[in-house]
């Protein structure tokens, strides 16, 4: 048997709806009350899914809360972007002593799927990954070109002569087929830079560089300017500087060795 408001003057508000029908059944209430219910869900997910990345001038920035880490990734062109990774609330305002480049307006195209943001241009897709702190990079095929690997140590704190700074490290899983050239002028009787460690600092014979590419046509340029650790073995390629207050590198695609440099 339904049930009746029958007060033609008395109004049913519920959620900011307001009904002022002669006669409302209780059926009716329930499947509003549900689709209302369902509708809020649907908002707050929306929301929550908003408030995960922000939308910067020239791309995204997210915080990693399990790893305590503030991540901001900008267009500098279409094949061309930097990664800046800091400790949670630090406030970072680097200037590169050696890239003068400025960030180009890039248009790209942004979708989010289960805690992760992919941005791409005409030429490069990035990935970041909101709950491992993880970005990759694929070329706009679909090709796996490039990813970060998890990382539990980004930053270890220490003094340095009374300065509180950190230790900054990053991984990378790159394919054992790859062929890897850079670091500068070494002295070591090698073009192609694997299976190896590297303390990189200049010296008087050697002039270093934090920049390596790849035969899949893409180059990485570590942005510190410390003593820096180079790594490359069965697990990871990655770089340690001794010191940073943050993480910061640019990623490079151009297809070919003279596209990277160029």
């Amino acid at each position: 048997m339904d049930y009746f408001v029958n007060d033609a003057a008395d109004a049913v508000v519920m959620s900011g709806v307001c009904w002022a029908e002669g006669k409302i059944t209780t059926e009716k209430i329930y499947r509003m009350k549900h689709l209302i219910i369902s509708v809020a869900m649907c908002a707050l997910a929306v929301a929550a899914q908003a408030q995960e990345f922000e939308r910067t001038a020239h791309g995204l920035r997210t915080t990693v809360p399990d790893k305590g880490v503030d991540i901001e990734v900008e267009w500098y062109t279409p094949r061309t972007v930097r990664v800046l990774k800091s400790p949670h609330g630090m406030q970072v305002a680097k200037t590169s002593l050696s890239v003068i480049a400025k960030p180009e307006t890039v248009e790209f195209k942004t979708k989010y799927a289960d805690g992760v943001a992919e941005m791409s241009s005409d030429a490069l897709t990035v990935r970041i990954d909101g709950r491992s702190g993880v970005v990759s990079f694929s070329d706009a095929k679909g090709g796996e070109l490039l990813s970060e690997t998890e990382n539990d140590r980004a930053f270890t704190p220490f003094n340095d002569a009374g300065r509180d700074t950190y230790a900054v490290y990053q991984g990378f899983d790159t394919d054992d087929g790859e062929g890897l050239y850079g670091l500068g002028q070494l002295q070591n009787g090698e073009m192609m830079q694997r299976n190896m460690t590297k303390y990189l600092v200049q010296g008087n014979v050697e002039d270093v560089t934090p920049l390596f590419q790849s035969t899949k046509g893409y180059g990485i340029f570590w942005d510190n300017y410390s003593g820096t650790l180079y790594i490359d073995n069965d697990e990871e390629t990655s770089f340690r500087s001794d010191v940073g207050d943050c993480m910061d590198y640019y990623f490079m695609y151009g297809g070919s060795a003279d596209g990277v440099i160029g």
